[in-house]
């Protein structure tokens, strides 16, 4: 089932422009989740020490378990991407990702939350690869700088966010709710 485009399946219809920037802001609302969700521990991280009665080492391997998966399964996601429909590419990514980090929120010891922070690094390793070819793809040349400029600061734009939100839900209802 490789598709090369978005769109251009026989069975999608033509993309218009309006849906393409609507898809497009929904991408960057997307990209400021995918910070927020990869950040989030930072934010926590004294309290989630205490609470699970975890030492530094333990926490250091926690905030870096991430970026392990993430950065190793980006060459398997572009595997993945040149293969099979990005759509469903990208949904599946995002739901595993919200998923991993709703669980995070129920997790009681460090090896639960180091496999699920070893998730959200391999499912979110397909964000960037599926945001490139969608917008290569579906975007005109001369529109592409503007949408990849976008994607660019939601990811800029969702660890400031998520610092101000996720502190917040942490100061009123604990840690665990900003990850739920």
């Amino acid at each position: 089932m490789a598709s090369t485009s978005i769109s251009k399946s026989p069975s999608a219809p033509a993309t218009s422009p309006g849906f393409l920037w609507f898809a497009l802001i929904l991408l960057v609302i997307s990209v400021c989740i995918n910070y927020i969700d990869r950040g989030n521990l930072s934010v926590a991280g004294s309290d989630v020490r205490h609470d699970m009665g975890l030492d530094q080492e333990q926490l250091g391997k926690l905030f870096s378990a991430f970026f392990w998966t993430y950065a190793l399964a980006q060459v398997f996601a572009g595997w993945l991407l040149a293969r099979f429909n990005v759509n469903w590419l990208y949904a599946l990514g995002y739901f595993l990702w919200s998923g991993a980090t709703a669980l995070t929120g129920y997790v009681t010891g460090f090896e639960m939350m180091f496999g699920l922070r070893l998730i959200l690094g391999l499912s979110e390793s397909v964000a960037y690869p599926c945001y490139s070819k969608i917008i290569a793809a579906e975007f005109p040349e001369h529109q592409r700088g503007i949408a990849n400029a976008l994607i660019d600061a939601g990811s800029k734009l969702g660890p400031a966010l998520g610092i101000i939100v996720c502190g917040g839900l942490m100061t009123a209802y604990g840690w665990r709710s900003m990850f739920i």
